[in-house]
């Protein structure tokens, strides 16, 4: 049986003409933001309000993304309710509600989805997984092995 034609055009061509595998929606794929790319534009945009403001209620998160796009206050609880059970945000009662904040650090979030994407890798892939990443790592230039030396000092 035929695919319909727009499910053929969503594929991404990759090495060899492959098809990719990542099953993420195409407007994730290309985020800029690597949090969005992982969780999403909304969940990504929610933890960079707890990020930025170290603590907030649900109410408070709300009343900030409101300011740019109009989402009603229950799609927000779900939203905080989702990452705070995936163990992105902790919470202490505050009133009838609660006061979320941050688990980790953006930096601290980005260097476990690291670890984590790494550990799947050389699970799935073992030895080729290790030997592609070299070959990725050779392949880097002078500027960019300076660079990510230096970031990874600086944490």
């Amino acid at each position: 049986m035929s695919e319909p034609a727009d499910s053929r055009s969503e594929r991404v061509p990759t090495i060899d003409g492959m098809p990719s595998f990542d099953r993420r929606p195409k407007r994730q794929r290309q985020s800029r933001d690597p949090v969005a790319r992982y969780l999403g534009d909304l969940q990504a945009a929610v933890m960079e309000i707890f990020w930025r403001r170290q603590s907030a209620t649900v109410r408070e998160v709300a009343d900030e993304l409101n300011k740019k796009r109009s989402l009603a206050y229950t799609t927000v609880l779900t939203l905080v309710s989702r990452l705070w059970s995936r163990g992105f945000l902790e919470r202490e009662p505050e009133g009838r509600g609660f006061r979320y904040w941050p688990a980790r650090s953006r930096d601290d979030f980005l260097a476990d989805l690291s670890d984590e994407l790494i550990d799947r890798l050389f699970a799935d892939f073992g030895a080729i997984g290790v030997a592609r990443v070299g070959e990725r790592l050779n392949d880097l230039t002078a500027q960019e092995k300076q660079r990510l030396t230096r970031r990874k000092r600086s944490k």
